[in-house]
């Protein structure tokens, strides 16, 4: 069969099927104008990436997202490459080395390592264009194995270096070591550009004391994943625009919704895995008008959630999912005039549906229309 490419292509997905191939032979009629590189089911070979070279010098997206690269080491020359905007090696949670020669990437916007466990080269530090930056298990090397050692995962530098990235939009990192996050969070301030943010705390401590997110004027999406003793009550902490909270298993014995009522364009709630552990929420009159998005998930204490007249006034779209002891419907959900979508899994709210439907009338009319 004739695999031989078109002479001016640009954009090439490498099946498992050609990996194994000598790839120089599909281009020697091409000449060097390929764009994008996406390969799937196996690993690029020296041999293959080697007959690759001359037709990706202008390369911008390279995307190994299905590969098998466990033990991989990407090729040294890869800093080549130095029109490179998007890098993706996710794979499935695989071992992957980067080369030090990836700092020369200057125009990098994206590098998404998935859940690889990377070893990182300090020389990522260069990405001045980057905006998203993913690595939930990487390891990013310092200029002095002490400073390593000291450091665990992150060297000291990381938290000098985080302020540089100036048009940083997307920031998704994991944390065990409380005293890290806290340093993280700190030099987070300095970020001007960020619009999404996600902390992640894997054990049962609590997070550190967060600095305010005040000066945070580009920070739209906010996640807080890991035991909270409680909420900041100042509405100045909280970034000025935020327009999406996601709460995972913080564990607040204090209604949150007499705090967060309060930010004034937040449109998207989300409290989920025991973000709450209280027994009852309440959504006091003139809180929450801006709010749109409501969805609780799996708050295993939660038995009663009040909206009272006048909140949440342009809420459009609830969302209770197994939220167990949570036997009636929110108290007032019926007057809210806007809400076009109702989504109940589990037992949730099971036994007040059954009453109102054995009822009939204009409640269960209503009802009907707004649940899916």
């Amino acid at each position: 069969m004739d695999s031989t490419f078109p002479i001016s292509i640009r954009r090439l997905v490498i099946h498992q099927n050609l990996i194994n191939h000598d790839l120089s032979q599909c281009f020697h009629n091409s000449s060097s104008q390929l764009r994008t590189l996406v390969s799937f089911g196996g690993i690029i070979g020296k041999k293959s990436w080697g007959s690759l070279q001359e037709h990706i010098k202008l390369l911008i997206v390279l995307n190994l997202s299905e590969e098998e690269v466990d033990g991989h080491v990407l090729p040294r020359d890869i800093g080549q490459l130095i029109h490179l905007k998007f890098l993706c090696i996710k794979g499935s949670r695989s071992h992957v080395k980067l080369p030090s020669s990836i700092g020369r990437l200057v125009n990098l916007q994206s590098l998404d390592l998935g859940e690889n466990d990377c070893n990182i080269p300090h020389s990522i530090w260069k990405f001045k264009k980057l905006r998203h930056l993913e690595c939930r298990l990487g390891k990013v090397s310092s200029q002095s194995q002490i400073n390593k050692c000291v450091n665990g995962y992150l060297g000291a530098e990381f938290f000098e270096a985080i302020v540089e990235l100036t048009v940083l939009e997307i920031l998704n990192l994991s944390f065990t070591e409380g005293h890290t996050k806290k340093t993280l969070v700190n030099r987070l301030g300095s970020v001007r550009e960020k619009k999404n943010v996600t902390i992640d705390h894997h054990n049962n401590t609590l997070l550190p004391g967060l600095m305010p997110f005040s000066h945070h004027a580009y920070l739209y999406d906010l996640s807080l994943n890991g035991m909270l003793e409680k909420l900041p009550e100042q509405i100045e902490f909280y970034p000025p625009k935020l327009l999406r909270l996601h709460l995972w298993k913080c564990k607040l014995t204090n209604d949150p919704m007499m705090i967060l009522k309060k930010l004034p364009s937040l449109r998207i709630l989300v409290l989920v895995f025991d973000a709450y552990v209280g027994e009852k929420m309440v959504c006091s009159s003139g809180g929450f008008l801006q709010l749109e998005r409501l969805e609780l998930f799996k708050l295993d204490e939660l038995e009663e959630l009040i909206v009272e007249r006048g909140a949440m006034s342009s809420l459009k779209t609830l969302e209770i999912w197994h939220c167990d002891k949570m036997e009636k419907l929110p108290h007032g959900l019926l007057e809210q005039t806007n809400l076009e979508k109702l989504s109940l899994r589990g037992s949730s709210c099971h036994k007040s549906i059954k009453e109102i439907e054995e009822a009939g009338g204009e409640d269960w009319d209503k009802l009907r229309k707004i649940m899916c």
